[in-house]
């Protein structure tokens, strides 16, 4: 891969662009979702306590982790 005419390997193409995935540290280069000033693989954007996977885009933040709304009402409400 090239950036700015330097040969770069993936995972430094990725970190430079931005799109490691904010969880497993990979690069995207499918589809990706947006949250928490970070990106994630669809897959791996998930709740921080139960794990289920966050794929309506619907969350409540805490302390910069995401967290389905049963947690979040479970554990900070």
């Amino acid at each position: 891969m090239e950036l700015g005419g330097r040969p770069l390997c993936s995972q430094h193409f990725h970190s430079r662009q931005g799109t490691l995935c904010g969880s497993c540290g990979e690069p995207i280069t499918g589809r990706c979702i947006s949250a928490l000033e970070r990106k994630f693989h669809p897959e791996h954007f998930v709740c921080a306590f139960c794990l289920r996977q966050l794929s309506q885009g619907i969350f409540k933040e805490q302390q910069g982790k995401p967290y389905c709304l049963t947690c979040f009402d479970k554990l900070f409400v």
